[in-house]
């Protein structure tokens, strides 16, 4: 294998490797076994048709080609080590021609992280306290949620649901054509158009209503976004919302059942406690790693940020996948482009990449660290917290080595954390003296754990 690698840019480099006979041949080996299922010769059977044959037959790109995934991520790895590179993520690898197989890696070096004066971080966050309006909020909440719909014989009112036949044109051309929907009226509400429920207020059942009003802007159809609509609207039936009483029968009727409704009051203010404490806890989570970010400095690969991109876009493709929504129908609904979506998330991505550098190169600079007894533990913990959920599953489930390498780096997030927190509190533990010791450079989890070079060529 021949290696040449470029001068190192931007904390990444580009490495030119041509493999040679003897390295090809194993990958030759695996794609032969892979497609010789498939492969029907005169004079053997299917299945059993030798490799040089095979070879004749297919082709050696052909070969190739059903190992490329495995094949160039593998010869990358070997060709960093030999490089003595300190990967900060995963390469970008282009093929550049199959004989010989030749391509390149554009690796990613350890981003290079400095956390300024991370010391000195405090945060103050305002402890909220439960007063009788936010439990008398949430009661509202439930006892509208139980609320039914009956008919009135009366016009419609804002709040009201109604069955109604709407007909709308723009222009003679019908952009609105519903037939016996029904319709929530809801206080400014956009839908279909602006100011369409206000306008429904008054309306008779069964008697025409018209009136017209304006498209919205953003209307996925362009050519009629901004324009006058023409409206008629049909009610054919009005319900209006009843509530029930707030009295011992309703408290009764939520959930499994309360004794009284002082009984629910004193749950919904045990749950609001936990709740105001849970959102006071993540402000100071979010601040602390605000200000941590910000007197922190990172210089990071522009291939790690691409990658971070590429993440983000699958996310939101799976996203609109499990909601039956095509990608492309989606893009055209917000009227942009592939290329603009990702360099709107290209800010989000690299404040993502640089908040894991900084937070890991926190827990370097703190001596954090994750013992296998803690590890074990954790383990255990986990394990019979499982068998609890799922009393059926197996006693003693494998745990390789990625889950506990997985589990480790959990850990190890946690207790990062919970050393910002400290630090943000005033209450952190002193590490001066380990703190003293000169740090290496640091990465996101994923990356190894070796240092930079300068440009090799073998």
């Amino acid at each position: 294998m021949r290696i040449t690698q470029e001068e190192i840019v931007d904390l990444q480099t580009v490495l030119h490797i041509e493999m040679e006979d003897e390295d090809v041949r194993p990958y030759l080996d695996i794609g032969y076994q892979k497609v010789k299922p498939h492969i029907s010769y005169p004079g053997f059977r299917k299945g059993r048709v030798p490799r040089h044959i095979v070879l004749q037959f297919v082709g050696k790109e052909a070969l190739l080609n059903e190992v490329l995934d495995t094949m160039l991520p593998e010869v990358t790895g070997r060709a960093i080590d030999e490089q003595d590179l300190q990967p900060g993520g995963m390469p970008d690898m282009e093929v550049i021609d199959l004989d010989p197989v030749t391509f390149k890696a554009t690796v990613p070096l350890r981003p290079e992280v400095e956390l300024g004066e991370y010391k000195d971080i405090r945060v103050e966050v305002e402890e909220s306290e439960v007063g009788e309006e936010d439990v008398q909020e949430r009661l509202e909440r439930l006892r509208n949620s139980m609320a039914s719909w009956e008919p009135v014989e009366r016009s419609v009112e804002m709040g009201d649901m109604v069955t109604m036949t709407a007909k709308g044109t723009v222009e003679d051309n019908p952009i609105l054509d519903e037939t016996d929907t029904v319709y929530l009226l809801v206080e400014d509400a956009e839908r279909p158009f602006p100011g369409f429920p206000e306008a429904l207020v008054g309306a008779e059942v069964d008697t025409p209503k018209e009136f017209e009003l304006t498209v919205a802007e953003d209307f996925p159809v362009e050519e009629v976004a901004g324009k006058p609509v023409q409206v008629s609207v049909t009610v054919s039936d009005v319900k209006e919302r009843v509530l029930p009483e707030m009295d011992e029968e309703f408290a009764q009727g939520i959930g499994e059942g309360y004794d009284s409704l002082e009984a629910l009051r004193e749950q919904i203010e045990e749950e609001l406690k936990t709740e105001f404490e849970n959102a006071r806890e993540q402000e100071l989570r979010d601040s602390a790693i605000n200000s941590l970010l910000e007197g922190a400095t990172a210089t990071i690969a522009p291939v790690i940020i691409e990658h971070e991109v590429e993440h983000m876009m699958n996310e939101q493709m799976q996203t609109l996948a499990r909601i039956n929504i095509r990608f492309d129908d989606y893009m055209r609904s917000v009227g942009s482009s592939e290329e603009e979506l990702r360099e709107q998330l290209r800010e989000e991505a690299i404040n993502r990449v640089k908040r894991a550098v900084a937070l890991e190169k926190l827990g370097e600079a703190e001596g954090i660290e994750v013992s296998d007894e803690e590890l074990d533990e954790r383990i255990q913990t986990l394990l019979e917290e499982n068998r609890e959920q799922y009393p059926d599953a197996p006693e003693s489930p494998e745990i390789t080595e990625d889950m506990r390498t997985s589990i480790r780096r959990m850990m190890h997030s946690e207790l990062v954390m919970e050393r910002l927190i400290e630090i943000a509190k005033g209450e952190a533990p002193d590490t001066s003296e380990s703190s003293d010791v000169a740090e290496p450079e640091t990465e996101p989890d994923e990356s190894a754990d070796t240092e930079s070079s300068e440009p090799k060529s073998d």
